[in-house]
């Protein structure tokens, strides 16, 4: 076995393997967005009375309220303009803080990894032409 056939052979080894975890993380990240839904950006006000906050927000074509627990209350840092995301399909679901980037850095993985295998893929048959 002469060198390219080594690195043929490891090439095609490690473009299989990342290809399996590619498909994996980027299979998680889709079920994850199927579960979770598409959280949009949106600006929120916040107006305090008497009897507690209450929270709106413009989403889909629509004014939507809310109540605020005193716990999200004490985190509102500008009552005027607060940076707030709503659920795509339900845009009367709303929250005050960014959704969870775990479903982003599972896609990032997964795409990392799908780029390896097509590189591995690629030094694999540039090797089967060249000898």
């Amino acid at each position: 076995m002469d060198a390219s056939e080594v690195v043929s052979v490891v090439a095609e080894v490690i473009g299989w393997i990342a290809l399996g975890a590619a498909l994996a993380c980027l299979l998680l990240a889709f079920l994850i967005r199927l579960a979770d839904g598409r959280w949009l950006r949106t600006d929120a006000v916040v107006i305090d009375q008497e009897h507690g906050s209450t929270i709106r927000w413009f989403a889909e074509g629509a004014f939507h309220q809310r109540r605020l627990s005193d716990e999200e209350r004490a985190h509102v840092e500008r009552p005027d303009e607060e940076r707030a995301f709503y659920k795509q399909r339900e845009p009367d679901r709303l929250r005050l803080h960014e959704p969870p980037q775990g479903r982003r850095i599972i896609r990032i993985v997964g795409l990392v990894m799908l780029a390896i295998a097509a590189i591995a893929g690629l030094i694999g048959f540039v090797l089967v032409l060249v000898g």
